[in-house]
């Protein structure tokens, strides 16, 4: 049994905290037997990986296991292994108060970018965006999927006007917001109009700096 919660006050030794969802007596009375029921408090570091970051990974790996076939634990297995790999890192734990937030922050991005090459889908879309919105946009447009529904082979679509007959490889595209939109929405992009569907769906298109255009082949 282990419960989140948020420290509410002191009175000597007793110690209040508030839970975020209710505590299981039963539960707590049968692990306990005939003894006293006992807990261990562990005060979260807020440096240290967060409880949302842990979930976004465990949700990732169970999107590549759903995709793959693999069990959850040869899964999470094999891609702490292709990050250690990758990236020299030590073996890690995702226990609390194990690895930072930042630490935590890469192997998300490094799962999710992982997806992206091999081509497993996100089920939950907005949930992972919410890992680093900016940073994971930035991927699905290196890899042209549609920022809204995930469809490969999206367009670039400039959130600011070209303007007709102009020649897009002259135009300083470090100046521009972009997005990957596939074709339907981009459709519905100049149908309903840049204001209205960025409304809509409530997105933050990106700019890019020099090396990442070229990097993305934009404009070229």
């Amino acid at each position: 049994m282990n419960y989140i919660g948020k420290f509410k006050g002191v009175n000597g030794s007793f110690v209040t905290f508030e839970l975020n969802e209710p505590f299981d007596t039963l539960e707590a009375r049968r692990k306990a037997g005939s003894g006293i029921i006992k807990a261990f408090i562990e005060v979260q570091d807020n440096d240290m990986i967060s409880d949302d970051q842990r979930k976004k990974i465990f949700a990732l790996i169970n999107d590549i296991c759903d995709h793959t076939g693999y069990m959850f634990d040869e899964m999470d297995q094999k891609m702490r292994y292709y990050f250690r790999a990758d990236t020299g890192c030590e073996v890690f734990s995702l226990a609390r108060n194990k690895v930072t937030k930042e630490f935590a922050s890469r192997y998300i991005e490094y799962i999710i970018e992982w997806c992206f090459k091999t081509g497993v889908p996100f089920l939950y879309r907005d949930y992972h965006l919410a890992a680093d919105e900016t940073r994971v946009l930035f991927l699905y447009l290196k890899y042209r999927q549609c920022f809204i529904c995930g469809k490969q082979h999206a367009d670039v679509a400039h959130v600011e006007a070209v303007g007709a007959g102009r020649n897009r490889r002259k135009i300083d595209h470090s100046k521009h917001h972009f997005m990957a939109l596939c074709r339907n929405h981009h459709v519905e992009q100049h149908t309903i109009g840049m204001d209205t569907f960025l409304k809509k769906y409530k997105l933050v298109p990106i700019k890019l700096n020099e090396e990442q255009i070229r990097e993305f082949k934009i404009g070229g």
